[in-house]
Formats: C-alpha cells, sequence, structure tokens
C-alpha cells in the first residue's frame, strides 16, 4: 500500500477575487475532496470485502476435532467431566485414543 501525501491548502484572497479565479479555486478543493472520497470509498471496499477464512474458527490440527496428544489423535474430552480415574483407551476403528 503506497503512502498518501498529506497536504493542506487554504486559498488566498487573490485566488478568489474574480468569478472565473473562484470557479477555478473551487474546482480545485473539490477535485481534492473528491480524491479522499474515492480513497476512503477504495479503503472501506478492501477493508468490508469478505476475507477468505476456513469454516472453522480453529487452525489446523487445533480445533476440537483435532485433537492431538504427542502427534497421536485424541476425541474431544469435555474436561470438566475428567477424573482422578479417567483412562485412556485405543479405538482401532477410527483410529483415536478415547479418554474416559
Amino acid at each position: 500500500m503506497s503512502k498518501v501525501q498529506s497536504s493542506r491548502w487554504y486559498p488566498t484572497s487573490n485566488q478568489i477575487d474574480t468569478p472565473e479565479k473562484m470557479q477555478n479555486t473551487l474546482r480545485i478543493m473539490l477535485d481534492q475532496h473528491y480524491a479522499l472520497q474515492d480513497a476512503h470509498d477504495k479503503l472501506m471496499a478492501a477493508t468490508s470485502a469478505p476475507s477468505e477464512e476456513p469454516s472453522s474458527p480453529y487452525p489446523p490440527g487445533s480445533g476440537p476435532t483435532d485433537t492431538m496428544i504427542c502427534g497421536l489423535r485424541v476425541q474431544p474430552v469435555d474436561t470438566t467431566t475428567l477424573s482422578n480415574g479417567a483412562t485412556v483407551k485405543w479405538n482401532k476403528s477410527t483410529g483415536t485414543f478415547i479418554v474416559s
């Protein structure tokens, strides 16, 4: 993204003393205004465009369906129901460990 130069311009009295000069000065001011408005619209379109994010809010490999411990898949566990006597069992059909 390029950096936009910030400049402020205020017309002097000799730039607005005749109707022709006033028209030219007004045209310059409107050009600046519309350029700023176009830059704003372009920025708003870029920020409000939908991003192409995955459907899962979790990064790959760390979601509740991708639980892994030391590279081994483990089915998601509700940690509020675990007790000191929890056991880990291997489920051969799914290739995951089940904590119960």
